[in-house]
């Protein structure tokens, strides 16, 4: 579990293209009032290295019976369960529950926190940025929660148009497949999908036609103002994988930011975007979902009031 790490980095991974380790740099913006346990999760952004020194991120499709999200592209997360005793703990525990991900801080490194997310029934999500250093990992998938394991250059996530991204074959299943398989550090096994049904998001607001329409975004309105949604394609979409979409998109375009010191060639956020902890301060103190009930049960609301009301 989480623990000293007295080996560098650098000594232990294949080439590493130097601008991947910005994450070790970064100072998350943290939250100065309390919020409740319950209403907390985390997600684990399993990164490993590829031979080119660029960094992948592991995905993974929910099985088609979960409750909500069902086969949704998404990260390894969940709430928060009673012994976790950080982000970064829910986040590896979630981790090693979904696709087998140890759990030993010197096989999987801690490189980082990022800020938080507010999720739309009222959870605030800490992305947690792992790093694989053992070369002898093979997943093993949950399949009451998890159907296939995949994986993308997290580079993706700041480009419109696949033909930017370095190194990687867009739209070729059988390519991108064994791409991934290749890239993985010795042993790191990622199996194939099984074709599904796969329904196509909404086109609203869609840019990038020229290559698939690998890019695309929707603003919608959320509490004080529009937030933008936005989805990426994964080059998998014939054998059923759904896009990345929504908050994993979102989460992924902060990881590669941080993680590249680099800005997306598109716009992050609507014109009208409020800042996530306007957001969240927002729904705490106008909204009436599960957040706002959980602080005003334990009596947290005091931390919430606006100073200006008491003017």
């Amino acid at each position: 579990m989480p623990g000293s790490n007295p080996v560098p980095l650098e000594s232990l991974l294949l080439p590493l293209k130097p601008e991947s380790l910005q994450f070790t740099q970064y100072e998350p913006t943290k939250l100065t009032r309390r919020i409740p346990r319950k209403r907390t999760a985390a997600v684990a952004i399993c990164l490993f290295v590829g031979r080119l020194g660029d960094l992948y991120v592991l995905l993974s499709t929910r099985a088609d019976n979960m409750r909500s999200y069902a086969s949704d592209t998404a990260l390894p997360g969940g709430k928060y369960e009673e012994g976790d005793k950080n982000e970064e703990w829910t986040a590896r525990r979630e981790a090693y529950e979904e696709i087998g991900l140890p759990q030993d801080p010197e096989q999987v490194r801690c490189l980082c926190l990022l800020d938080p997310f507010l999720t739309g029934n009222g959870l605030i999500v800490t992305p947690v940025v792992l790093l694989i250093i053992s070369t002898s990992i093979n997943p093993i998938l949950n399949p009451s929660e998890v159907q296939h394991l995949f994986s993308m250059p997290l580079p993706s996530f700041l480009y419109s148009h696949p033909s930017k991204i370095p190194g990687w074959h867009f739209g070729i299943s059988t390519r991108v497949a064994a791409a991934a398989s290749a890239l993985a550090p010795g042993g790191l096994v990622i199996p194939p999908p099984p074709p599904i049904p796969y329904a196509e998001q909404g086109e609203a607001g869609v840019v990038g036609g020229g290559e698939g329409r690998y890019y695309g975004y929707r603003d919608i309105e959320w509490g004080p103002g529009t937030v933008r949604m936005h989805r990426f394609l994964t080059g998998r979409e014939g054998t059923g994988v759904k896009p990345v979409y929504g908050l994993t998109a979102a989460i992924l375009i902060r990881a590669a930011v941080v993680g590249y010191d680099q800005k997306p060639e598109f716009a992050m956020t609507a014109p009208t975007q409020k800042t996530m902890v306007e957001r969240i301060e927002y729904e705490v103190r106008h909204g009436s979902g599960p957040l706002r009930r959980a602080i005003e049960a334990e009596g947290m609301s005091e931390d919430w009031v606006d100073p200006k009301a008491k003017l």
